[in-house]
């Protein structure tokens, strides 16, 4: 093999492996905001972007802490069924964010023949009445809804 063969495959080898490093590094930064934005209040990540997630409604709130906590109950009942015995309202953590115009609701959930702490928590918009964001915790994992 001749010197310049040599070179240019030296070099295609070099910038294959610095589209891999960029992809992983990418890859690594998404999933780094998106485990952020879940700690906290409601937010619009890269992933959302992305993937074409509708953005936060703008408008004016029209719904109540009550009916979000409603939306939520009704979301576990369908995604549990028979095996949710009971979803209480936790006005400790449940909170409104007036900015983004979204009430946090947690519920704690009584699951039959589970003595796990499982909670629920959904992202309501108090603009269109739509979960924007809802999950189950506690069942061994995290359910996306």
């Amino acid at each position: 093999m001749s010197r310049k063969n040599q070179k240019k495959q030296s070099v295609v080898g070099l910038v294959s492996g610095m589209v891999v490093i960029v992809l992983l590094a990418g890859a690594m930064g998404i999933a780094l905001e998106e485990m952020a934005a879940n700690k906290g209040d409601y937010r619009r990540t890269l992933w959302d972007w992305l993937t074409g997630k509708p953005a936060i409604p703008e408008g004016r709130a029209q719904i109540s802490i009550q009916l979000a906590q409603e939306l939520c109950r009704q979301r576990v009942a369908r995604q549990m069924g028979s095996q949710l015995q009971q979803a209480a309202f936790d006005s400790r953590s449940s909170r409104y964010n007036e900015t983004l115009q979204v009430h946090t609701v947690f519920l704690d959930l009584q699951i039959r023949n589970e003595e796990r702490d499982i909670y629920a928590r959904c992202d309501v918009s108090a603009v269109e009445r739509t979960i924007l964001e809802f999950r189950i915790q506690g069942m061994g994992g995290f359910f996306w809804g």
